[in-house]
């Protein structure tokens, strides 16, 4: 019985009272409701998103309804010309320059310039047989006496952002010097020209290790040789040969050479400071108002053999270049990369980057930044990667690399070389015509605006390639990529300081249509890929400008 009362205890507690039914019975009740007002609200955000997708699909067919081929009431012809313009638009819209937008003065400026472009290609046929070997110097091609070039010459070209000190002396400037005296040369025993060197006694300099020569007064040579023959000698020293060379290794030791000899000449001190500003008259004659210059900052001496530093090499160029600027208000300036010529071990790396240092410390508003001169030797250099030094050098200098700039039989160099600088920082990368071979870099390279420099007359005279047309910057200038044209060694084949390479680029690579808003693209890409603050940016993009708007 007890058993019993305890499981009727149990049952009593265990049943709720009826107040307590009432509670759950509408709390049931309130639960159903708010279930079915969320089937409802869901119901109707379902319905909604099926309605705005239906909208958007219906915008999207009304869009693109041209390139459709259920348009009933055109013809097949109508509907493939339509879907044809529609990928010209588009890739027209992806070239470089695409976007710029010009004034009424400039659309017409651009159809005369077209107009002239026209008429020279019909008059001059200037590049329609230009297919296999061409010829070693542009003149060949008189493109100096079309109209085209003369308007390229008179126009504000920007900056120049890619050119060498050594390739700015012209040939017969070079030979003039020779005619001053106290005057050594360093003669082979195939009677050729290693080495320059004024001095008033005789020069106790040793050959390098990869020549051999005699010392002797140029005035005493030329009691066995007369003068013509040799200026013709010399000048042939100073330029490309005109039969070409078997390979760019070949070509990168006459490079070498050349600026061997002409260092001799221009670092005496009396002729320094007259070759920058010679150099700069050039320049500025020629449409550049803005220089990033490539230099190793040679070593000046005297008669008496008294060497000076590096610093003061810059600092005359520094005075140089104010001295030019307060003669020519609408010039900008010169930046210095310092850019040191590679060895096959970079057994002077140390050196170099303690110079780069020392020349940001004591010139922060000239000195850019750092590069190393592989003279188109890029296939006999270790790649940028195996120097140590520069991977521990950080942000403290900034970097101007040439890389994947040469065909070489193992192509993973220069592969190697393009990653490296890009890892590395390079604020541009100096001709790279194999980056079109690798999108993955490109694409790194394009989203953080790393501009590519071309210089299309110097990688055509290292043998890259034959034809301009081929050129791997059309395929870039037509996808939009930031680049700028530079020259590299104008004077050496004989070539304006920019405007050849305008031109070729102009009228060789991108050929047909290429037009105005392509030219101020180059020349507005050279302030904004430069090495200039934003400050500095801006005055110069003015002064060019109001050059430009003349």
């Amino acid at each position: 019985m007890e058993n019993v009362r305890f499981q009727d205890v149990q049952t009593i507690r265990s049943s709720p009272s009826p107040a307590m039914r009432v509670i759950h019975v509408d709390l049931n009740e309130e639960e159903s409701r708010r279930q079915m007002a969320a089937n409802k609200y869901g119901g109707i955000c379902f319905h909604t998103a099926i309605a705005a997708m239906l909208c958007i699909m219906l915008v999207v067919v009304f869009c693109t309804a041209p390139l459709g081929d259920n348009l009933t009431n055109r013809t097949a012809e109508e509907r493939y010309a339509r879907r044809r313009q529609s990928y010209v638009d588009k890739e027209r819209r992806l070239r470089l320059g695409s976007g710029m937008v010009l004034s009424a003065l400039e659309e017409e400026a651009d159809g005369r310039l077209m107009a002239i472009k026209l008429v020279d290609e019909e008059v001059h046929n200037l590049w329609r047989n230009y297919h296999s070997q061409p010829p070693p110097f542009l003149r060949h091609l008189n493109i100096s006496e079309t109209n085209l070039y003369a308007v390229l010459k008179s126009m504000p070209k920007g900056g120049l952002l890619h050119v060498h000190d050594s390739g700015m002396l012209r040939t017969e400037i070079l030979i003039d010097l020779t005619y001053h005296e106290n005057l050594w040369v360093c003669v082979n025993l195939d009677q050729g020209f290693e080495d320059f060197r004024f001095s008033r006694l005789f020069p106790h300099i040793p050959p390098a290790e990869d020549y051999q020569c005699n010392w002797m007064l140029i005035s005493n040579f030329f009691e066995f040789e007369p003068r013509s023959g040799f200026v013709e000698r010399l000048r042939e020293s100073l330029t490309v040969r005109k039969e070409g060379y078997n390979s760019s290794s070949e070509l990168a030791r006459h490079l070498r050479r050349y600026q061997r000899l002409i260092h001799g000449l221009i670092t005496f001190r009396p002729n320094w400071s007259d070759f920058i500003f010679s150099m700069l008259n050039d320049f500025y004659a020629d449409g550049v108002q803005y220089v990033e210059l490539r230099s190793s900052l040679p070593i000046m001496y005297d008669l008496d053999g008294n060497n000076s530093t590096i610093l003061e090499t810059a600092e005359s160029i520094v005075l140089v270049s104010n001295i030019f600027k307060k003669t020519y208000k609408d010039f900008i300036g010169i930046k210095l990369i310092y850019a040191p010529s590679r060895d096959f071990n970079d057994s002077r790396m140390e050196e170099y980057l303690a110079n780069a240092r020392l020349l940001k410390l004591h010139y922060p508003n000239f000195f850019a930044g750092f590069d190393l001169n592989t003279f188109g030797d890029e296939c006999n250099l270790p790649h940028l990667g195996q120097s140590t030094q520069l991977l521990k050098i950080g942000k403290d200098i900034d970097f101007y690399f040439h890389a994947g700039e040469s065909r070489c039989p193992d192509s993973l160099r220069t592969d190697a070389n393009l990653i490296d600088a890009l890892l590395l920082g390079s604020k541009r990368i100096g001709n790279s015509i194999n980056l079109p071979f690798h999108p993955e870099i490109m694409m790194a390279m394009k989203n953080l605006k790393i501009a590519v420099e071309i210089c299309p007359l110097s990688n055509h005279y290292l043998q890259y390639f034959n034809d301009f047309r081929q050129h791997p910057a059309a395929y870039l200038i037509a996808a939009g990529f930031p680049i700028v044209i530079g020259s590299d060694y104008p004077c050496f084949w004989n070539s304006a300081p920019l405007t050849d390479d305008f031109y070729v680029a102009f009228v060789g690579v991108v050929s047909g249509w290429g037009n105005l808003r392509l030219l101020k693209q180059f020349a507005l890409n050279s302030f904004l890929y430069s090495s200039l603050s934003e400050k500095e940016r801006n005055v110069a993009v003015t002064k060019w400008r109001c050059r430009w708007n003349r």
